[in-house]
């Protein structure tokens, strides 16, 4: 039980640094748009983030059905 907390834990913070990288990345492509500059593989990462907090998403569920 206590590594199932520990896990649960884990799937969150994950998720909260997908998303903090996430408006990272967001203001950084307001500021290279500014200038004119290509913003493709910021956007692109933005997409596998999201990806990612999906999968974290989906374990969390199926961890937190198991916990209790």
């Amino acid at each position: 039980m206590l590594n199932v907390k520990y896990n649960i834990k884990g799937l969150i913070s994950g998720i909260y640094e997908c998303q903090k990288k996430i408006i990272l990345n967001r203001k950084f492509i307001k500021e290279l748009k500014a200038d004119g500059l290509e913003t493709s593989h910021l956007e692109l990462e933005n997409e596998k983030l999201k990806e990612k907090i999906n999968s974290y998403q989906s374990e969390l569920k199926k961890q937190y059905q198991f916990s209790y």
